[in-house]
């Protein structure tokens, strides 16, 4: 009960979760295809972005197949790239497709796939009997391939288009038209939105992937990664780090009493972190999602579910900063929060 009292009143105190606190100046919409300047499409299902041009760096993030980014620097094999995220660090060239400008254009104005399975493999080949093609590549959830216009699906199989040119097969019940997807998720009003359901659904499939610092995949996610990617994966862009989604979305104030998760609803996002001091402001370091009942999902160690609620076995006995609410703030001027849909990282400006 003590510990619920204190936690409320930091609540109230910090100037993280005010409504009226400064967003972060996180952009998406920033890409704008200029002559000039080079550009590349992401080749590998999950590539790894570190932070220095050597593979002993620390990883930062992953950018996902078909993912647009704009390439900054070169050192040998290492290219620099920033994503829409914005995320800034090093790769290295083979996991690139580069195009300028004018092949960016066409590039997001292609009709494309989006994996919807967790993981699942490209074949050169469709089945011949039981059995498909070599493999040629895995795709993971999230994944963009270009759509092969002149093909038909074949015994359940659709042929796709790599990043890198080649033409594969995918079962095609693990994919997606990506635009119709996308606009599903829309702000529009006349469309299904994104739901809680959607949301926990989503976080749900990422039960018991082991953490690693700088994941955002299926594979591997860090806390911010989880909740990156489950929101992705609903068509709402986040930034990438805790500290960044702290500043999102519209602030849910505690409930009084022992039972401050009463004014929670599923899908809303919590953050912990570092409290404020007389000389430092408070910092979010970690977010989870909330899945009613006292429950939340996050990254720890491996993705596990949680309680607020110390009467439960699976209490998490660490006093959250701040409650986001994302679903709805989609789009709103001010939140931070862009829908895939409206994103020029995914589909040409207007």
């Amino acid at each position: 009960m003590k510990q619920n009292l204190v936690a409320i009143a930091f609540w109230l105190m910090t100037g993280l979760c005010s409504s009226t606190t400064a967003l972060a100046q996180w952009r998406a919409d920033a890409l704008v295809p200029e002559t000039g300047k080079d550009y590349a499409v992401v080749a590998f299902s999950a590539n790894l972005m570190r932070e220095e041009p050597a593979f002993e760096a620390e990883m930062g993030d992953q950018a996902l197949m078909g993912t647009v980014v704009e390439i900054l620097d070169r050192k040998g094999s290492w290219v620099q790239i920033r994503t829409g995220e914005p995320y800034t660090a090093w790769v290295t060239e083979l996991g690139l497709v580069p195009m300028d400008a004018e092949a960016l254009k066409a590039y997001l104005a292609a009709p494309k796939w989006i994996c919807t399975a967790a993981v699942t493999r490209v074949y050169d080949a469709p089945p011949a009997g039981r059995n498909p093609g070599a493999i040629l590549c895995e795709l993971v959830a999230g994944n963009l391939v270009r759509v092969v216009q002149a093909s038909r699906s074949r015994k359940g199989y659709t042929p796709v288009l790599l990043p890198d040119g080649r033409t594969g097969w995918v079962c095609a019940k693990e994919v997606a038209p990506f635009d119709a997807w996308a606009s599903a998720y829309g702000a529009s009003r006349t469309v299904t939105g994104p739901t809680d359901e959607g949301i926990l659904s989503t976080a749900r499939r990422f039960l018991g992937v082991p953490y690693m610092w700088g994941g955002t995949s299926i594979k591997n996610v860090d806390c911010s990664g989880l909740t990156r990617s489950t929101f992705f994966l609903n068509g709402i862009l986040l930034p990438r780090n805790a500290s960044q989604q702290a500043h999102c979305g519209e602030t849910v104030e505690p409930a009084a009493g022992p039972h401050f998760w009463d004014s929670l609803q599923p899908g809303d996002l919590v953050f912990w972190g570092r409290e404020a001091t007389a000389d430092k402001p408070a910092k979010a370091t970690h977010v989870g999602i909330y899945i009613g009942d006292s429950r939340f999902i996050h990254a720890s160690h491996v993705v596990r579910i949680n309680s607020f609620d110390r009467e439960q076995p699976d209490f998490y006995d660490r006093k959250p900063l701040c409650f986001k609410r994302i679903l709805g703030q989609q789009d709103l001027p001010g939140t931070g929060i862009l829908s895939v849909k409206n994103s020029p990282y995914y589909f040409p400006l207007p």
